[in-house]
């Protein structure tokens, strides 16, 4: 019985052994498959659009909104697998909001009348006596109307390159890029206010048509009026952002498209105003 039991216990030592070096070896040869012929291990499988092969992370708010200036392209990276638009939907009505209160009453008041006479109209009486109440109705509806705008801005970027396109973008990860894209925009009030207070125009806009003085009162002087800079900038980097949520390597196509939207609206606010 002794010797019957120990050769069983052989047996299994010799069939544990085997199949621990089969294991080995197949691990061994799954590390062999895995490294590149110069013994170096090879790089993830990078995703088309994605020159680092991984998901970027994406920041807090803040740094998000440095880093649509200084490196858009990771940003929009990281909003592909995360969308976060909502935070940067209220910053920018927050800064809109800034810009409108920082334009004096008296500079609003003086660019309503401009505005009215240069309609040929008359100036409302005791307007004046109601600048405050319609400071703060400006300023609100300006805070309000940008979430609005941006959301019907996403929904055209949406239908622009989901539904005719054919890309694999969704309306809430466009929404994230065209929120983010725009706190460019929403910036420029900030920014232009000290200019707008000594050239005493309420509604000064840093544009084309800055730089074509040369030209003669019409059409095309007013059209280049209305494309303003930053606005220009702002979607082309929604140009970028679309390129990077579709998963493509090449922007220049998304950002003239998407360039047809700030175009076509300073083209009709153009005719309108004539």
């Amino acid at each position: 019985m002794s010797r019957g039991r120990a050769g069983v216990s052989v047996l299994e030592e010799h069939l544990q052994g085997e199949l621990y070096f089969k294991m080995n070896a197949e691990e061994v040869e799954r590390e062999d498959q895995e490294m590149e012929p110069g013994g170096q291990e090879m790089e993830p499988t990078r995703q088309d659009g994605d020159p680092t092969g991984q998901e970027a992370e994406l920041p807090g708010l803040l740094s998000r909104y440095f880093r649509v200036i200084t490196s858009p392209d990771a940003l929009f990276q990281g909003l592909r697998s995360r969308p976060d638009w909502f935070g940067a939907m209220l910053l920018g009505s927050c800064l809109v909001l800034v810009g409108t209160v920082l334009i004096p009453p008296e500079l609003t008041l003086a660019t309503l009348r401009e505005r009215i006479a240069e309609q040929g109209q008359e100036f409302p009486p005791g307007l004046a006596d109601r600048m405050a109440a319609i400071r703060f109705g400006g300023a609100m509806a300006a805070f309000v109307f940008w979430a609005v705008m941006l959301a019907i801005f996403s929904g055209v970027v949406t239908v622009f390159f989901r539904f005719l396109l054919g890309h694999e973008g969704t309306y809430r990860q466009y929404l994230a890029v065209v929120a983010h894209a725009h706190l460019i925009s929403a910036t420029s009030g900030i920014l232009l206010a000290p200019l707008r207070i000594l050239a005493e125009d309420a509604q000064l806009l840093l544009s084309l048509g800055a730089f074509a003085s040369f030209l003669e009162a019409g059409f095309v002087l007013r059209f280049l009026s209305f494309l303003d800079l930053f606005g220009l900038w702002s979607w082309l980097l929604v140009g970028l952002g679309v390129a990077r949520i579709g998963g493509k390597r090449s922007w220049a196509g998304g950002a003239v498209i998407v360039m047809l939207i700030p175009v076509t609206m300073a083209a009709v606010i153009a005719i309108f105003t004539g």
